[in-house]
């Protein structure tokens, strides 16, 4: 095989991005600047919800939407941002019964707490979560 130096300086440019486009993948924590992590739980009385409820924050493509905490002040579009989350990527659909559930009006931006029940702060910051509520779609819902 024949490496020219345009063949050459093409493959070292495409490594370079790829390896400086790795860094961004690392999975090791939320990065708080461009998202907002999302934690789920079932609203007071509804039953039946556990399963999906712990799938949910177990799935590493639902625990956060796009977007810094600042951009979720307002409760409609914490609801609007985990509706879009779930509604929007085929990769939740294996979640049983999924579709059986919808986004509370209660669904609010929260101070993020360790299991301790302390507020978690990351260089000296406070950390925002999106307490998702879930509850059972009504017979009137539709998915229009």
């Amino acid at each position: 095989m024949i490496l020219s130096r345009r063949s050459f300086l093409k493959v070292a440019g495409l490594s370079a991005v790829a390896v400086a486009g790795a860094s961004m993948f690392t999975g090791c924590s939320f990065n708080h600047l461009f998202t907002t992590e999302v934690h789920y739980s079932a609203k007071t009385g509804e039953t039946g919800l556990e399963a999906i409820v712990k799938s949910l924050n177990e799935s590493q493509f639902a625990n956060a939407v796009p977007g810094h905490s600042d951009l979720y002040s307002d409760p409609a579009k914490c609801k609007s941002a985990v509706e879009t989350q779930l509604n929007g990527t085929k990769i939740l659909a294996s979640i049983k019964d999924l579709n059986t559930v919808e986004v509370d009006d209660s669904t609010k931006l929260a101070e993020k707490k360790d299991k301790d029940g302390n507020l978690v702060k990351e260089n000296g910051k406070q950390v925002y979560v999106i307490e998702a509520v879930l509850k059972k779609k009504t017979s009137t819902s539709t998915n229009g």
